[in-house]
């Protein structure tokens, strides 16, 4: 049998080895693209080893495959190809943390019979069978990301110090997809966004039917592809869904035949239940109904208004297992905005009369597309509302879910101040309460009406109603108004598109800020890291010199670091930093720019302060980070740090302020 090892195990390396080893490593570390990686990868084990077939494996546990994103034989590449998870060499390898060397295909089919796998040799087998094999795995820490193969038509090709070196490579290979993945699922997260308040924007842009539908299915398209996609609407008459919008491949006819009874099917049953669902094998399920055989998975969400189901958006794949969760909470996105505006177009179609309401409801709504921040949202309907509904008073309420109560953001008319209201005290609590729209015809009679001290009695109408996404209360709008009966159901229902609307501008507002927190921090430290210290130096920069101030960058790099992760454990070194980033921020100014640099080293921006005063800090922070009692899971009861700092010249260009602050660093190890 060939030979095999457990990753761990390693012989020595001669000197050349290890100089080209570290030159990989450096290389590696060059470029945050995957395919670039994966080539670079691929062109730095050739330099040391046969590569006639070669290939890197993702495992995707979810979907249960092992993805093969890069393939290359006899210099051929072949991409985006997968095998199943389990009972396979390369599935064991992964599950068990093996290094495996085959000098034949004997031993290799050897080791596939002991061990119950497939006699299955990689390659053609007439002309290019795979005679000596390497498997690695690739490995983050103690977590197996996937594994990497060189294999060759000789036998006896590869030796014992090939296997070490590729496991190396591959140990180095493994961070470097790890960064590479989290830039890209980065980059993923930036694009779903913006295709979402693209989309936003476009189908609240239209009160068309037929606009809408088609801006949502094309631009849901780029970051959520698919072979076929539907929007049905209820025929509640006949008890069915009846599909409106639909792109893919020939399904006119189908489109204008085909009805889904309530609860049949995978549509049939979203609309029936209200709960999303992701079929991996459509052939499998009870009723399905399809507009041809090639669709296998299919994901199906509700068009939810407030607590109605009023249609299904469904998307369908030509694969297996083709739709990841995280892609179903992506739809179900889609889904929210797709709701509203699909139902303002139907009662645009529905009530043409009211055309001056609705195209002012899309003016509001065009205003809110590209709000970022909650507070200008409220006022921005604080302030247009006035064109659809008269009213005297409008007041917007934010819910704090964590304390049940009511706070103000932005009101018109009768101030309130900074009053808050308990979840269910008052008109605006009940709402958050129950999450239902009202019409009060004089709060004087009403007992969920609660008099705000200080101000006059007097006979007054109110309409409220929630700010509701994805099924939760977030708000509350309420509108009041001088005399009785002074707003009618035409009112309400205004009210209650422009609710829907700000819900999701909220909610947006959520995701954009949580998307651009997760662009500039270190997820570890949750400092800031590198990209954002270095946008925020070129703006400290030009600040500094345009009003002749002083700017002062300290970095900081823990001492015999990397003696705590060859002792203890990556995880050790992990909370060593994460306890340096707590010293780091409790010692600097709140305006100080605090970054993870890279690795175990730190950086601190520091506008406008005396030269003595970044001397003294620079000390502070060195003497604070070694009487730091660290904890016991760090492996290590202290660490100290070496301190540099420099000062912005005049004439500096570009980063030379990194640069002589480094230096200063190193000067001092």
């Amino acid at each position: 049998m060939g030979e095999l090892d457990t990753v761990g195990h390693d012989l020595p390396e001669t000197p050349d080895r290890l100089h080209t080893l570290n030159e990989i490593g450096r290389v590696l570390s060059s470029t945050l693209d995957l395919l670039s990686l994966f080539e670079t990868i691929y062109d730095q084990v050739s330099r040391v080893m046969d590569t006639t077939l070669f290939f890197i494996g993702l495992v995707q546990p979810e979907r249960h495959v092992i993805s093969l994103p890069y393939f290359r034989e006899e210099g051929t590449l072949h991409t985006d190809q997968e095998v199943p998870l389990g009972n396979s060499v390369t599935s064991l390898v992964i599950e068990r943390n093996l290094r495996l060397l085959f000098n034949t295909d004997a031993e290799y089919l050897e080791f596939a019979e002991a061990n119950g796998l497939p006699e299955i040799l990689i390659g053609d087998e007439e002309n290019l069978p795979s005679l000596s094999q390497i498997f690695v795995p690739l490995n983050t820490g103690n977590r197996s990301i996937g594994a990497l193969s060189v294999q060759s038509t000789r036998t006896h090709a590869y030796q014992s110090e090939d296997m070490q070196t590729l496991s190396v490579i591959a140990s180095q290979a493994a961070v470097a997809i790890a960064n590479a993945s989290l830039f890209a699922q980065t980059q993923t997260n930036l694009d779903q966004m913006r295709a979402m308040l693209d989309v936003a924007q476009k189908i609240n842009g239209s009160l068309e039917l037929s606009t809408v539908l088609d801006e949502l299915l094309s631009g849901m398209r780029p970051v959520l592809p698919y072979y076929l996609a539907t929007v049905l609407l209820p025929n509640i008459d006949e008890a069915c869904l009846e599909i409106v919008g639909t792109i893919g491949p020939d399904v006119e006819n189908w489109r204008s035949t085909v009805k889904i009874p309530f609860g049949q099917g995978v549509t049939g049953q979203v609309y029936l239940t209200g709960e999303p669902l992701r079929v991996g094998d459509v052939q499998s399920f009870p009723g399905y109904v399809g507009a041809d055989d090639s669709v296998r998975s299919e994901m199906a969400v509700p068009l939810r208004q407030r607590d109605r189901i009023v249609g299904v958006l469904n998307v369908e794949r030509a694969e297996v297992n083709a739709f990841s969760s995280s892609e179903l909470d992506l739809l179900m996105l889609f889904a929210s905005q797709a709701a509203i505006a699909i139902e303002n177009a139907r009662l645009f179609t529905e009530q043409r009369n009211r055309v001056y309401d609705l195209q002012t409801i899309q003016s509001i709504v065009q205003k809110l597309t590209p709000l970022h921040d909650i507070p200008s949202i409220a006022e921005l309907v604080n302030r247009e509302l006035k064109q659809l509904i008269d009213y005297h008073a409008c007041r917007l309420f934010f819910l704090d879910e964590t304390h049940k109560l009511l706070v103000p953001l932005s009101e018109s008319g009768t101030p309130i101040g900074d009053l808050r209201l308990r979840v269910g005290e008052g008109v605006a609590g009940w709402i958050a309460q129950s999450g239902e729209s009202v019409v009060i015809p004089n709060t004087l009679q009403d007992s969920r009406a609660a008099q705000i001290a200080g101000t006059p009695v007097r006979k007054e109408s109110m309409i409220g109603a929630p700010l509701v996404y994805e099924g939760k209360v977030r708000g509350v709008i309420t509108l009041s108004k001088l005399g009785i009966n002074q707003f009618d159901e035409n009112s309400l229902r205004l009210l209650e598109i422009i609710s829907a609307q700000t819900a999701i501008a909220f909610d947006r507002a959520r995701l954009y800020d949580e998307l651009r927190t997760e662009a500039i921090t270190d997820p570890l430290t949750k400092l800031y890291n590198r990209r954002y210290l270095l946008e925020r130096f070129k703006e400290e920069k030009s600040r500094a010199i345009r009003n002749n101030h002083t700017l002062a960058a300290i970095m900081l790099d823990i001492d015999t670091f990397k003696r705590v992760n060859d002792r203890h454990g990556h995880d050790a070194g992990d909370v060593v930093l994460q306890e340096m980033a707590l010293v780091i921020r409790a010692a600097v100014r709140a305006e100080d720019i605090v970054a993870r640099y890279g690795g175990e080293e730190f950086c601190i921006l520091l506008p406008e302060i005396p030269v003595d005063e970044a001397e003294r800090v620079a000390e502070r922070l060195r003497a604070m980070i070694q009487r730091r009692v660290l904890p016991e899971t760090a492996g290590v009861r202290n660490v100290t740090v070496s301190v540099g700092m420099a000062l912005l010249r005049r004439d500096d260009l570009g980063g030379e302020l990194f640069s002589r602050a480094d230096h200063a660093m190193y000067a001092v190890k």
